[in-house]
């Protein structure tokens, strides 16, 4: 898989994420994380690959594993929201 092709994989993962935790803005959720909405919407938007410190914010204050937001492994999300990204596909 390709650098481009990943982070536009990437990308998208974070964007249903975002969307089944109940964010409907890439402002409130940067706000969440204590980052400015521009610094997260490159990554929304596949302009750069997500920074693994930002990528621990995420982890740590939504529970979200590494192996989800890098690889797509759904193995260790809360079943809630394991659901809620099935009905967002």
């Amino acid at each position: 898989m390709t650098a481009a092709k990943d982070t536009s994989i990437i990308a998208k993962r974070l964007v249903q994420t975002r969307l089944a935790l109940g964010y409907k803005t890439q402002s409130a959720f940067a706000g969440q994380l204590g980052i400015g909405s521009p610094q997260y919407s490159v990554f929304e938007s596949g302009k750069r690959r997500m920074s693994l410190g930002v990528a621990l914010l995420i982890q740590e204050k939504f529970g979200i594993s590494l192996d989800w937001i890098y690889r797509g492994d759904a193995a260790g999300l809360s079943a809630p929201l394991s659901t809620k990204l099935k009905r967002r596909k």
